[in-house]
């Protein structure tokens, strides 16, 4: 009777751990976000070194009056301050292209007249000569294949007017424009 008395209390023992155990529970939480786009691209009055939500308040450089000849980063007070600056989080990357036409002035019935200069982003120039841009119509200033995370790039412009055509230019408005095109990849 001792022995299955004995027996009867493992059994007991051993269904009563199964009854009164813990269950295996498992919960989960989800976390989800979505992260908007930075594709930004302006003609900053300094250099940009600011986050994403300070790019929008960054003074924007919009016209520079050319007053001699030569670089105009070097004269002084009216001295060119200008920077191309971008922020991104794209992935793929971006580019930028800088295309450039000529400083020209045009009165109704008078001959075009036409002062070159040459600018310089990050290393890459267009000149332009007469009524025409050459070396080379176009440059790509910025190429980003990829980006692991918020990228930002300010690249002061640089623009030497040349000497002979701005002394030998007639008198007249003249207007000659610097374009950058941000392309995202």
């Amino acid at each position: 009777m001792k022995k299955n008395l004995v027996a009867l209390l493992l059994v007991l023992a051993v269904v009563s751990v199964g009854l009164f155990a813990e269950p295996d529970i498992t919960k989960t939480f989800n976390l989800t976000t979505s992260v908007q786009g930075v594709n930004k691209m302006k003609i900053t009055a300094a250099e940009f070194t600011g986050s994403p939500g300070q790019f929008d308040g960054a003074e924007e450089a919009v016209t520079h009056v050319v007053s001699t000849y030569g670089n105009q980063q070097s004269i002084g007070s009216d001295s060119l301050k200008a920077w191309l600056s971008t922020i991104s989080n794209n992935r793929a990357g971006y580019t930028v292209k800088m295309t450039a036409t000529p400083l020209k002035s045009v009165v109704e019935g008078q001959t075009t007249a036409y002062i070159d200069y040459t600018v310089t982003v990050n290393n890459k120039s267009i000149a332009t000569q007469g009524s025409s841009t050459t070396n080379p119509a176009f440059q790509n200033v910025i190429t980003v294949a990829s980006l692991a995370g918020v990228a930002r790039q300010s690249h002061q412009l640089t623009i030497v007017v040349d000497q002979t055509t701005f002394e030998a230019a007639v008198e007249g408005e003249y207007t000659g424009t610097v374009t950058f095109d941000y392309t995202a990849n």
